[in-house]
């Protein structure tokens, strides 16, 4: 056995029936050994001799299956497995190492959990094929058996001094032996006892049953780092087996390999996990270093695909890659659209951007025809959405046809095409009636009923065509009256249908359908008359039957229904007016349309109009009421209603005013008289004191204005000046205001004028029908046939040519004018319109025939009308 544990030596003592003192000593002899070299073989694996037979053969302490805690990751010693020594050198306790997965929404990192069940864990060693340059050394264990004319059976373990000792015969070193020539050697060794080895007479056979451990070391992000202790033949899997795993963070793409201080080799474990490939497995030797490095990077991957999981790439790798590891994309994933969550990397990060992750969406599909393969980031979460559970050619038949359930639509199927396909009617169908659920283009769904003995009669308005996702619901005799109902509508939130049964009543029906407690729908329903709309059978009309709702209420009255009856109810507006309201103008802050209250005042709505503004007449106001005089022209009256300033400032509770507002009143207030707002204008560009300025009067000018303001500037451009009132450009020369200073040319200022007076800008705007329509440099006294050649000339669909002066000034030029354009001047060149035939070919001869028809019909009704009167 290798590196014999306490645990696998009680099962091995128990195997055998060894329970006492004199059986140990009696199976040392049988194996050629003295207790001196049970104590040597013991010390050798770990183990102390006589404190082993004090504690489990002499006192009893515990039974053979009372151990040393050894976890679920760490296997006995058996086969390719660990041990771990304290610095006395004896066998340390195990300690478990259960790595807690971090929340990733249930994701599980890819490959890790293959650690969890050890192949090697708990069972014997089997020595398979051994490679026969294996060199034997202390450690191992051998079996030796001859037969023939002699027998002789032996099993033992060499030496640390590399001797085999065999009962009766001695000892003999093998160590430093190949296994091919370990037969060889014993033969030699074993023939000077039996003679018939050399004579053919006597057989030798011998084998190795267990191998001697080697140390090596794992490092990194194993579960459990450290020296281990492992098989000779065993391979750097079987090592990562044996020390208990890998954290999930470390890498499973690049564990590195170290013999004698220097790299060796790198093995990606997604071979072994994906492909099953263990082709850069390595079989490690004595004091090799495994180390395992961090992850690489971790990619979430979520969604329609066969392994969803935590993966990592190497450099290189890309989605095709990613979708690879993970098995590929099951058929319901959506290929066009797939989304990508991304956290912005540490560098390239914008310190002003408070967010740091960032949405991408990508057409995987389009990509692939591509032959891109998309690059991945680190932390990147991908998500394969599932495609829509909806179908664009689906039809929908239930209820009473033989074979009820979902169809192909096909190009002009109609209800009865697809009744046929479903295998026709049952026998109790319900004939006069057929339900056409279709959803309208906001994807709502609409119903509407048809006859079905229409349509099945081949009526061709009534099979109408089918739509994508329409359903066809046909109903049986049985059905359709069990599905019988009533109906409310009318001063209701919305209409409501229920299924009739047997003794509803109205009542019953009011109060599931109306919110009869709350007070202001009572205040607004008509209690004095509803309406009870009752089906008549062989008619096509309602029968019916007022009611009163305070009667029902009460349950003085309160009928029982029957199927397809309706119920009305009404509001009290449709014999008064129930919203109320007046409206306020004026000096008020907030004019408008108010709701009327009980016994409002002119005070109450000027409080909810916000109040009085600064410039306001308080001591009245104005009350316009309607007045209904069908005999004079008078529409409305006009009242000064004088207002009790104390009950609107709360300095009484009750007003003093008898004038109540009704319905419609209009109230306004005026302003104190000669009162205004300050009004102003904006002056810019090249003048002295820039800005906005109130006017001082009313009647002031423009060129008082420019005075005000401290003039113009020496580089002000007075014939691109612009003057806006009202959003609109005025036409207007400041060169004549400013060069003649005459109130000729002056203009009254109005309120919120903008005035703006430029550099002169020395460009000429041509566009239109030219050439190459252009912003050109200006020329002095260049004219306007210069900038159109500059221009590239008119083009074909040139009509008429235009000059506008900075000024806003707009004449056309002749073709033969020639005038001089001023800075900032824009020539536009206008477009022939597009000439449209008013006839169509042809269209002649068709008038031509209707005309001639008409003509010769007139003549034989006059020759009718001439004969009849002869």
């Amino acid at each position: 056995m290798i590196a014999q544990t306490e645990q696998q030596v009680n099962r091995e003592l128990e195997k055998r029936g060894i329970d006492t003192i004199e059986e140990v000593q009696a199976e040392l002899r049988k194996r050629g050994l003295s207790e001196e070299d049970a104590r040597r073989q013991a010390k050798l694996y770990g183990l102390d001799y006589d404190q082993y037979l004090q504690k489990y053969i002499l006192n009893k302490e515990t039974s053979t299956n009372e151990v040393n805690p050894v976890t679920k990751i760490t296997p006995d010693l058996v086969d390719y497995t660990t041990e771990i020594k304290d610095q006395n050198n004896q066998v340390a306790p195990t300690v478990e190492v259960s790595e807690k997965p971090d929340d990733n929404d249930g994701l599980k990192y890819f490959g890790y959990d293959v650690f969890n069940n050890n192949p090697y864990a708990n069972q014997q060693a089997l020595v398979g094929n051994i490679d026969p340059g294996y060199i034997v050394g202390p450690g191992d264990e051998l079996r030796v058996y001859l037969w023939g004319e002699a027998e002789f059976q032996f099993e033992g373990v060499v030496d640390i001094n590399g001797n085999l000792f065999m009962p009766n015969v001695g000892q003999v070193f093998v160590s430093g032996t190949t296994y091919q020539n370990l037969n060889q050697r014993l033969k030699q060794y074993l023939s000077r006892f039996y003679s018939g080895l050399t004579k053919d007479k006597i057989f030798l056979d011998v084998s190795l049953t267990k191998l001697r451990p080697i140390r090596i070391m794992v490092m990194g992000e194993s579960n459990n780092p450290g020296s281990h202790l492992i098989n000779a033949f065993a391979t750097t899997l079987n090592s990562l087996y044996a020390s208990g795993g890998i954290k999930t963070s470390g890498s499973l793409r690049d564990i590195k390999v170290f013999r004698n201080n220097k790299f060796v080799s790198t093995i990606d474990l997604y071979d072994y996990l994906i492909k099953g490939s263990i082709s850069e497995d390595l079989r490690l030797m004595s004091n090799d270093v495994i180390f395992i490095q961090s992850r690489m990077n971790s990619i979430s991957l979520k969604g329609e695909v066969n392994r969803q999981g935590i993966y990592e790439l190497k450099s290189g790798e890309g989605l095709v890659d990613l979708l690879g590891f993970a098995g590929g994309l099951k058929p319901t994933a959506h290929t066009s659209s797939v989304t990508i969550k991304r956290v912005k990397p540490l560098i390239g990060r914008d310190s002003d951007s408070v967010f740091d992750r960032e949405i991408i969406t990508i057409d995987y599909g389009q990509l692939l025809q591509d032959g891109v393969n998309f690059r991945i980031q680190d932390g990147d979460e991908i998500i394969f959405n599932k495609v829509l559970d909806k179908f664009d050619n689906l039809v929908t038949i239930a209820g009473s046809v033989f074979r009820p359930g979902e169809y192909e639509l096909v190009e002009d199927m109609t209800i009865r095409s697809l009744i046929e396909n479903a295998g026709g009617l049952r026998p109790n169908t319900y004939f006069e009636k057929l339900d056409l659920f279709r959803k309208d283009r906001n994807g709502d769904l609409k119903f509407r009923s048809l006859s079905l003995s229409e349509i099945i009669n081949g009526q061709i308005n009534s099979d109408l065509n089918l739509q994508a996702d329409d359903s066809i619901k046909i109903y049986s005799d049985q059905e359709l009256k069990s599905l019988e109902t009533v109906s409310i509508e009318g001063f209701l939130s919305e209409p409501k249908t229920v299924l009739w049964r047997e003794n509803l009543s109205l009542y019953d029906l009011i109060f599931m359908s109306a919110n009869i407690e709350d007070l202001e729908y009572q205040n607004r329903i008509l209690t004095s008359r509803a309406d009870l709309l009752r089906y008549q059978a062989g008619k096509t009309e309602y029968q019916v039957i007022p009611f009163n709702l305070d009667n029902v209420l009460d349950k003085k009255f309160n009928a029982v229904l029957k199927p397809k009856d309706k119920v009305i109810l009404y509001s009290r507006d449709i014999n008064e007016v129930l919203d109320k309201y007046v409206t306020i103008r004026g000096a008020v802050k907030n004019e408008g349309r108010f709701v009327l209250t009980d016994s409002m005042t002119v005070e109450d709505l000027i409080l909810q109009a916000g109040g009085f503004v600064r410039t306001s007449f308080k001591d009245s106001v104005t009350v316009s009421r309607e007045k209904f005089d069908f005999t004079g022209n008078q529409i409305a009256e006009l009242t000064r209603v004088k207002t009790d300033l104390p009950y609107l400032l709360g300095v009484q509770a009750k007003s003093n005013a008898s004038y109540f507002l009704e319905h419609n009143d209009n109230i306004s207030v005026d302003r104190i008289p000669g009162s205004s707002e300050q009004r102003s204008v904006t002056v810019g560009g090249e003048v002295k004191f820039p800005g906005t300025y109130s006017l001082e009067s009313k009647g002031e000018t423009l060129l008082g204005l420019i005075d005000k303001v401290g003039g113009l500037s020496p580089n002000a451009y007075l014939g691109g000046a612009t003057f806006i009132r009202n959003g609109q450009r005025l036409a207007f020369s400041f060169d004549d205001l400013f060069t003649k200073r005459s109130s000729k040319f002056d203009i009254v200022l109005q309120p919120n004028d903008q005035i703006y007076i430029p550099e002169s800008v020395y460009t000429i705007n041509v566009q239109g029908e030219v050439v190459n329509p252009s912003l050109q440099k200006f020329i002095e006294n260049q004219g306007v046939r210069a900038y159109l050649r500059n221009s590239g000339g008119k083009t074909k669909q040139a009509k008429k040519i235009f000059l506008t002066r900075p000024d806003g000034f707009t004449r056309k030029i002749g073709w033969f004018s020639n005038p001089k354009v001023l800075d900032g001047s824009v020539i536009t060149v206008s477009t022939k319109p597009v000439k449209t035939r008013e006839r169509e070919p042809g269209k002649f001869l068709e008038n031509f025939g209707t005309i001639a028809a008409i003509v010769s019909s007139t003549l034989t009704t006059i020759f009718l009308v001439e004969r009849l009167g002869n």
